[in-house]
């Protein structure tokens, strides 16, 4: 009995006029029926442009791997066009389905299982492919000019919003027309989020918080609004069906410096400017320009640094660095003899680039001292010091939020001329009634700039080195940019060179080199 696989396929593109799954199941298996064929399998591929190779396609690809291909022996369509509209793709796979002794049978062409046995008949399917290739040409380019004529206008290109914002319908000239607005939900977490990193919170207390408090990221929401079920990226949890998607450092930091928070109109992930040069506006903003600016410094001030330490190996990591090459030093450990329990150890810092750095050729030093002199090379240049937290004080200066709000009513009221407001009166009056109150209340407001301030943390650094443990020190150091350079045998503090360091000896402030020779 003939197998046959059949295979079906709509891309669901408004240019596309083309018969649904449904027609094209019922046709094809009332010809297997009239035939006498056995239907091993059915390819539906819902959503797939024509212009994707056979190969590639959810459904159907799966059937033409090795060993599942030998299931089946002849492959049927309705139309040429459900099975390519790809000149190249088509070709090749009228090629491959004869190396392998494959049948193609197309419902609406009964000559084409012949024609593909021969040369000449192949060239004749060759022509008959420039007819689907041509009109897929002729779609992508009408949905292409169609995109470019709404790329410089404050429409919803598509997909997923950015987090704070929600999508929003209108009817326009008869059909549907997608814009965004602030989702004042999501935009509560956000200014809490910016609250959060000018306090200096890392990124991952802060995934942790939202984590906690159940916040869905926007593919969350995205899905929800589709009427569909949260789900984790993580493949650990596919066993969970309604399991959500986890904030992460790296999501964090990609939302917070997000230009689209503005309001503003990305295209291929850059913001889309005007013929002016001024960035596209799409909706209102989710901060003012002073509070994008502050926040923008506060994660970058984050990120001075990232250099960490990994399974608590190096105390130092990060506050001491190669005087060869600039690398981090490395902490290296090794026992007097090998092999013979109780051995004693021997702790160093070395090249992190060891060896395969050419210029740094094994440098090291014992660690023991290299800790201690870096200890007290600290106190004497901070010591006696007050330790200050640099902290983001806002000011009152509302000109810009006054002007953003002046600029809200200006638009509503041209919406309300326009006749987008007749149908819901109600909403309008409403958000016309918010936007004169924070007017109000803007106007009202004194100027008092903002900026950042030292405030005093009642201690010095000496009192403060005391109370801290080994990984609380090496972040301190840091943090005050304190590191050694290790050398071979010595170490120096990175602000002076060797040879400095060796004529300011006894100077406290940039003390000699430390000997590490026994």
């Amino acid at each position: 009995m003939r197998r046959v696989l059949l295979a079906e396929r709509i891309s669901y593109s408004r240019d596309e006029k083309s018969e649904s799954i449904e027609a094209q199941d019922a046709r094809l298996r009332t010809r297997a029926a009239e035939e006498g064929a056995r239907i091993v399998g059915i390819t539906a591929d819902v959503s797939v442009s024509g212009d994707v190779d056979m190969f590639d396609r959810p459904a159907l690809g799966e059937w033409l791997a090795m060993d599942k291909r030998e299931e089946w022996d002849e492959l049927w369509v309705t139309n040429q066009d459900r099975l390519s509209r790809s000149e190249p793709h088509f070709m090749a796979f009228v090629f491959k389905m004869l190396e392998w002794n494959k049948e193609i049978h197309v419902l609406d062409d009964a000559s084409f299982t012949e024609q593909m046995q021969t040369p000449e008949g192949r060239a004749i399917l060759h022509v008959k492919s420039l007819g689907p290739h041509n009109e897929l040409e002729r779609i992508k380019k009408r949905i292409q000019d169609s995109h470019d004529r709404r790329r410089f206008t404050n429409r919803w290109p598509g997909g997923i919003p950015p987090f704070g914002y929600r999508i929003l319908k209108r009817y326009e000239n008869g059909r549907e027309a997608a814009y965004i607005e602030l989702d004042e939900e999501m935009v509560i977490w956000l200014h809490r989020m910016r609250e959060w990193v000018i306090a200096n919170e890392s990124h991952a207390n802060i995934a942790t918080k939202l984590n906690d408090s159940d916040v869905l990221t926007a593919r969350d929401r995205a899905r929800i609004a589709r009427g569909k079920p949260t789900k984790s990226k993580s493949p650990l949890r596919k066993d969970l069906e309604t399991s959500r998607e986890h904030w992460s450092n790296g999501s964090i930091k990609a939302l917070l410096t997000n230009p689209a928070l503005l309001g503003y109109k990305k295209y291929r992930g850059e913001v889309l400017r005007n013929e002016n040069g001024d960035p596209m506006l799409i909706a209102d903003p989710v901060f003012t320009t002073e509070e994008w600016e502050t926040l923008q410094t506060a994660v970058q001030a984050r990120l001075v640094s990232t250099a960490r330490r990994v399974n608590m190996t190096s105390p130092m990591y990060g506050a001491a660095i190669c005087g060869g090459c600039g690398s981090n030093a490395n902490h290296k450990i090794s026992r007097g003899q090998k092999n013979r329990s109780g051995a004693p150890e021997y702790r160093y810092y070395v090249c992190g680039n060891w060896p395969n750095s050419r210029r740094c050729k094994g440098i090291s030093c014992r660690a023991e001292v290299v800790e201690e002199m870096v200890e007290v090379l600290f106190l004497q240049h901070f010591g006696h010091e007050r330790v200050t937290k640099r902290v983001w004080v806002t000011g009152s200066d509302s000109s810009r939020e006054l002007e953003q709000v002046e600029a809200k009513i200006r638009r509503l009221k041209r919406q309300d001329e326009e006749g987008d407001w007749e149908d819901d009166r109600a909403e309008y009056r409403q958000r016309m009634d918010r936007l004169k109150i924070r007017k109000k209340e803007l106007g009202a407001q004194p100027v008092v700039r903002s900026g950042w301030i030292e405030v005093d943390q009642g201690m010095t650094y000496l009192e403060l080195w005391e109370s801290l443990d080994l990984e609380g020190r090496r972040k301190q150091l840091m943090e005050s940019s304190f590191r050694m350079v290790i050398g071979k045998g010595t170490a120096w503090p990175e602000k002076v060179t060797l040879q400095e360091a060796l004529v300011i000896e006894g100077d406290a402030a940039e003390p000699a080199p430390v000997s590490l020779a026994e």
